[in-house]
């Protein structure tokens, strides 16, 4: 290839270009239109709430599929969104409520349990009723709803009181079911060192090969 290059320019004609990899160039390619695309999908977001800035994942922003934030965030989105003046997303609602829609977002992706995202002052959970409304956050919004009657019911208690009932036994039932999902069945074989004296078997047979 040098020499035939040489020749071309003593003789002034431009010299041939070199060869491609066109195999090489398409794979390269194609890696960089994948990172790009992965990085769409689940990149970083600035996000303008009422003046104060998110910083958050796509992926938290659409984790309800029904809610208008998955509807604006979700990938290719033709939405036309507001911005402010720094190129971030503006979306005109309250920003102290939006950190617990947030929190509940970001539960709901990990499969935890979301009303801990709840705020434990009756007008705060006013507040994240009408934001939800707003979102179509439905889950959310029920959530909130049920503290406020349940504060409705216990007037007798202090809020915080019935707000750590709730959180308390969401989480307990969370944590059953996921006991649930990890443990194995009982075996049905009985084993012969679990049984009593009258030859009933004992309570905890079942659980012994676990």
């Amino acid at each position: 290839m040098y020499i035939i290059n040489g020749l071309l320019h003593r003789l002034g004609l431009p010299a041939s270009p070199p060869s491609v990899n066109h195999s090489q160039h398409r794979g390269r390619r194609s890696a960089v239109h994948s990172m790009a695309r992965n990085r769409y999908v689940d990149d970083i977001i600035n996000i303008n709430v009422g003046g104060k800035r998110y910083t958050v994942r796509r992926t938290d922003l659409v984790a309800d599929p029904r809610s208008k934030l998955a509807e604006w965030f979700k990938p290719n989105s033709v939405k036309a969104m507001a911005t402010d003046k720094g190129g971030n997303f503006y979306l005109d609602r309250d920003a102290k409520t939006f950190r617990h829609i947030l929190c509940y977002l970001r539960l709901k992706k990990e499969k935890f349990v979301p009303s801990l995202a709840l705020p434990s002052k009756p007008d705060d959970l006013a507040k994240l009723v009408g934001e939800c409304e707003a979102l179509n956050l439905n889950e959310l919004k029920e959530l909130a709803i049920e503290m406020l009657q349940k504060y409705q019911r216990t007037e007798e208690q202090h809020f915080v009181t019935s707000f750590v009932q709730v959180a308390l036994r969401d989480f307990e039932t969370w944590q059953f079911e996921r006991e649930k999902e990890i443990l194995p069945l009982p075996s049905k074989k009985k084993s012969s060192a679990g049984t009593n004296r009258d030859g009933a078997n004992a309570p905890y047979d079942d659980w012994d090969n676990i």
